[in-house]
């Protein structure tokens, strides 16, 4: 509607450019009485307005190619394409708009590929609880069927209800397991991060595992080589510690040490927890921190593969990371937290 107006419009002027000439021309011959000088006002006239013309046609075709450049931009914005249509070596404020848009695309792009990712993630999350919940369920469930035989005998009750325990701890400690991932991954959880003592994080990590270690056998030997101040979050790093020291527990040699030791290492501060031990092979050291992986020397131990992971994901939350290297008969597993000089 509105381009129909304007053609109308600008016909009309082009009517009134013409009358007008033709006006002029017969006023130039009413004041001079010459024809020629008549007919050349006239052409001078009429050459002024082909080129308005002219103009108002390159006008006409700039807005509409412009208009189209304007369409193929927004159409890069709805497909999330990184495309410049305008040439962006120009200070116009075209050239501007193209490279916020840009911008906006890159913004747009990276939160969809945040978003597949945490789909996918929760997919997996999904698919472990699952996969992990079926044998304590199952155990629940048949070992629940033979108590209901009234001519089971004592012993036989007893080792059955005994399985069921487990089976719920088994349960209960994936439960609990499960939250403390979820929470973390899915940011429910801010760290509580505060200037403070490394060293009495680390301790209260020993403190907590000290009891299964000594019934398991096992010494832990601690060391630091100084005081390091350094800010963390010392209930989630004692957790990531005491999975460290968990784990060194269940793997070392029985009568083994598992040493422990603290110390500033560069722009870092190292947690070492050693021990000895069926060696992991290089091809299992990459795989060991993924949820509920179990290595090869796992066997029948205790433990559903949380541990690691966990502790990883406490690192890297604050910063840090991980690191897993084998030492002749030790396996060392080494925490860093980033420490500002």
């Amino acid at each position: 509607m509105r381009t129909r107006y304007y053609k109308r419009k600008r016909s009309c002027a082009a009517a009134v450019s013409v009358l007008s000439s033709a006006a002029f021309s017969a006023a130039v011959y009413l004041l001079c009485g010459s024809w020629s000088a008549a007919l050349c006002s006239l052409a001078g006239e009429a050459v002024l307005i082909l080129v308005m013309l002219y103009i108002l046609r390159l006008d006409d075709r700039f807005i509409t190619e412009t208009a189209a450049d304007f369409s193929r931009l927004a159409d890069c914005l709805a497909e999330l394409q990184e495309r410049e249509i305008f040439p962006d070596n120009e200070d116009t404020a075209v050239s501007k708009l193209q490279s916020k848009i840009i911008k906006l695309v890159r913004i747009l792009k990276k939160k969809n590929e945040d978003s597949k990712a945490e789909q996918e993630s929760i997919k997996a999350l999904v698919s472990d609880i699952s996969h992990q919940l079926k044998t304590p369920i199952a155990n629940l469930k048949m070992y629940t069927d033979f108590l209901s035989d009234e001519g089971l005998d004592e012993q036989k009750r007893r080792e059955y209800t005994d399985i069921i325990r487990i089976s719920v701890d088994r349960l209960n400690f994936l439960s609990e397991s499960m939250i403390k991932i979820s929470r973390l991954e899915i940011g429910l959880i801010r760290l509580a991060m505060k200037e403070q003592s490394l060293n009495e994080t680390v301790l209260k990590a020993v403190k907590d595992v000290y009891a299964k270690a000594v019934k398991n056998g096992r010494e832990i030997v601690f060391s630091e080589e100084s005081r390091i101040i350094i800010s963390h979050d010392r209930n989630w790093t004692a957790e990531a510690v005491f999975n460290l020291l968990d784990n060194a527990v269940k793997y070392s040699d029985e009568r083994g040490k598992i040493y422990v030791s603290v110390r500033k290492l560069g722009m870092f501060a190292e947690v070492e927890v050693k021990n000895s031990g069926d060696k992991i092979p290089e091809s299992e050291q990459a795989k060991i921190f993924s949820r509920f992986y179990r290595g090869g020397n796992a066997g029948s131990k205790e433990g559903i593969g949380i541990g690691l992971y966990l502790a990883r994901e406490i690192a890297v939350k604050q910063g840090g990371y991980i690191n897993l290297r084998s030492d002749g008969d030790f396996n060392i597993f080494s925490l860093y937290l980033f420490h500002r000089l």
